[in-house]
């Protein structure tokens, strides 16, 4: 793999590998996906219908990819919801009308984005990058790009949550310069 790699950072749109997405956005929380999903490949199957889905919180709207400019893979994405979100997800149009979405976004997701003045802020929920891409900066690169998106467009205040034993996320935040606020 290459040393430098050139990548366009953007927003997401329904022409991207939206399985990709789906396994990356599986391998940012260890408890979230496998508790709606099971499995990486069920995952990887209902995933990319429910990005499709308006209002989804972590659908299309909310996403940013990180393009690899020489292969045109998703290097990275991040999930950044923002003061323009909608967020009164149908429920009822999900194929399995799994209540695991619905009760972890209900209770554990909304709680932690409501904490925040929703007059001005941005929470970024899910940072990944894919294994291939590991140590290249490419994280880095991603949110120093998405937070300067929005600093300049839509919020003074950006938050975000990580797994305490995440070490190499802990740090990346620590080095991009957000500081911790509770547990």
């Amino acid at each position: 793999m290459r040393e430098e790699i050139e990548l366009t950072i953007r927003k997401a749109t329904l022409e991207d590998d939206l399985k990709r997405i789906a396994e990356l956005l599986y391998k940012t929380d260890p408890y979230i996906y496998p508790y709606w999903f099971e499995t990486l490949e069920r995952c990887k199957e209902e995933l990319p219908e429910l990005i499709k889905l308006d209002n989804f919180l972590f659908g299309i709207e909310n996403l940013y990819v990180a393009i690899d400019n020489e292969s045109d893979l998703i290097a990275g994405i991040v999930c950044a919801i923002d003061k323009n979100a909608e967020l009164d997800f149908d429920y009822t149009k999900l194929k399995r009308k799994n209540d695991r979405y619905k009760f972890t976004i209900e209770n554990y997701i909304l709680p932690l984005i409501e904490e925040v003045d929703d007059a001005e802020y941005v929470y970024i929920s899910n940072v990944c990058v894919h294994e291939e891409y590991r140590g290249k900066h490419i994280g880095n690169r991603m949110l120093k790009k998405i937070i300067e998106h929005y600093r300049e467009n839509l919020a003074n205040t950006i938050v975000l949550d990580v797994i305490e034993n995440n070490h190499s996320a802990v740090k990346l935040y620590e080095n991009l310069g957000f500081s911790q606020e509770g547990e």
